[in-house]
């Protein structure tokens, strides 16, 4: 009986070391000259934890799930804090992958609540003081008309999420943009 396990185990443990080594290739999303892999797994609390395809458009529309790097400032910092592990950004974190909520021309209004865009006060979210270690928090609160070339970026997933609450409008690059799309499985 014994004999029979051990060939099954070993199966299993093959087969899942497989699979944790392509998700973790999947995770990093390391891009090769100006490739990305087309997979990705989001394991950050911005999006629903699952795996999604990064696909090019030629332009982007609200509630796109942008993937881009944050202006150098901001990735440094998020990296320093914790909020972004260290990757191929030219500020030297991973890319951030946020919806869209409001892009060039739009105005936004941030309170300490809510999230108004053009007027309509779309979303209840608080912009907090502090994050989980007490550490101080920028914030953007205020009234902001978007230059061109820029967009808001806000989680709809994660109230603690950080997004544009905290660092305002960011550039949002040029075509082709990447968005995320769902792909296989996703959680809700």
């Amino acid at each position: 009986m014994r004999r029979r396990i051990l060939p099954t185990l070993r199966f299993v443990g093959v087969f899942t070391i497989c699979g944790l080594f392509l998700i973790a290739v999947a995770v990093q999303s390391i891009p090769i000259g100006r490739m990305s892999p087309p997979l990705f797994v989001n394991t950050s609390a911005s999006l629903p934890f699952g795996f999604y395809r990064i696909t090019k458009v030629a332009s982007l529309k609200r509630g796109d799930v942008l993937r881009t790097c944050l202006p150098d400032t901001l990735s440094q910092f998020a990296v320093q804090r914790g909020y972004l592990r260290q990757g191929t950004c030219p500020g030297g974190s991973t890319r951030v992958g946020k919806p869209v909520i409001a892009m060039q021309g739009d105005t936004v209004l941030v309170s300490d609540q809510y999230i108004q865009v053009k007027g309509h006060r779309g979303f209840e979210i608080p912009v907090y003081e502090h994050d989980r270690r007490g550490r101080r928090l920028p914030n953007a609160i205020g009234t902001h008309v978007l230059p061109n070339g820029t967009c808001f970026l806000l989680s709809t997933h994660s109230a603690l999420s950080y997004d544009s609450r905290y660092y305002g409008p960011v550039p949002c690059g040029s075509p082709p943009y990447y968005v995320l799309t769902g792909h296989g499985f996703r959680t809700p």
